[in-house]
């Protein structure tokens, strides 16, 4: 043996989200859906249809939960340690960074996975008292996670509908993923506390103030959670304790309420207003006008 092939067998194959396509290296098809030009930060997702496979060992650069959306069987090996599988839709896998990893699977598939930079989840898990040192435990195909699907399809769904007005809710669903991981796959579990009561209303003002004097911005969760002075996961905890409504629907909520005002005036074309409000385009705004008020901006204004 050549002293490269010792050296490539010796060192296994790095596929790291930061570079476009790396999952190329492990698939035979690109993924379907891909995160790579969202700007969504500390996390990354990709959707695929894939025919049988074997990935070959590999290491990942971020953590990664793959979910399926078939039912399959697989084998799959964490450091060598192989495990047969028997998935449905739901099922999911838990892939630490740096673990040797391999799947292999027969027949066509259908799956998603997002992955979570470990700067992120050790930020946000000291945000919410979490020990020093978080370690995720591998984990086997073997149980479903009803949580960690919603949480997968909402991103996929974000992707599909191709806006960029909407990081607030994927900020959301990024610190809602990651405060789960903290709580049920981690070697030392972190108890995370939950509050009854809401924001003090000085900063329940100063929040909401800000938000009536951005709407037209990309709003950031981390922003909120700064003014009031706490982990952006106990914000959205706080806030909704407050209103009743997570920090995303009321935005969401005083954007449709400027659009209406700006419809009525009958001064601006819609797909105006929808930049003027916030949205990334006529349909983001269509969308989210049709769901809170049950018609749509362009009959709404012939009203």
């Amino acid at each position: 043996m050549s002293n490269s092939q010792q050296l490539k067998q010796e060192k296994p194959l790095l596929v790291d989200f930061n570079q476009e396509r790396a999952t190329e290296k492990i698939f035979s098809n690109p993924p379907s859906i891909a995160s790579y030009y969202s700007g969504w930060d500390g996390i990354y997702f990709e959707h695929h249809h894939q025919p049988s496979n074997d990935t070959f060992e590999h290491c990942l650069t971020m953590h990664t939960i793959s979910v399926a959306l078939d039912n399959i069987s697989s084998e799959r090996w964490f450091d060598g340690k192989r495990q047969s599988e028997k998935q449905t839709t739901g099922t999911i896998a838990i892939i630490p960074v740096d673990i040797l990893h391999r799947c292999s699977w027969e027949e066509e598939i259908q799956f998603m996975f997002v992955s979570v930079d470990p700067l992120l989840l050790k930020r946000l898990g000291l945000e919410v008292s979490a020990s020093d040192d978080i370690e995720l435990i591998p984990h086997f195909a073997t149980q479903q996670d009803p949580l960690i699907l919603g949480i997968l399809l909402s991103l996929k769904d974000e992707l599909e509908l191709k806006t960029s007005g909407d990081s607030l809710y994927v900020e959301q669903l990024r610190t809602m993923l990651v405060v789960h991981l903290l709580k049920k796959y981690c070697v030392k579990k972190t108890q995370i506390v939950k509050y009854s009561d809401g924001l003090p209303k000085y900063k329940l003002r100063q929040v909401i103030e800000h938000i009536h004097s951005h709407l037209n911005s990309d709003i950031k969760l981390a922003e909120l959670a700064g003014l009031a002075g706490i982990s952006q996961y106990y914000f959205c905890q706080l806030f909704k304790n407050s209103l009743g409504i997570t920090p995303y629907q009321y935005v969401l909520q005083q954007r449709v309420e400027q659009a209406k005002h700006l419809l009525r005036s009958g001064k601006m074309a819609i797909c105006d207003i929808a930049l003027t409000c916030g949205f990334a385009n006529q349909s983001h705004l269509t969308k989210h006008f049709r769901k809170i008020t049950g018609m749509t901006p362009k009959d709404y204004q012939k009203q």
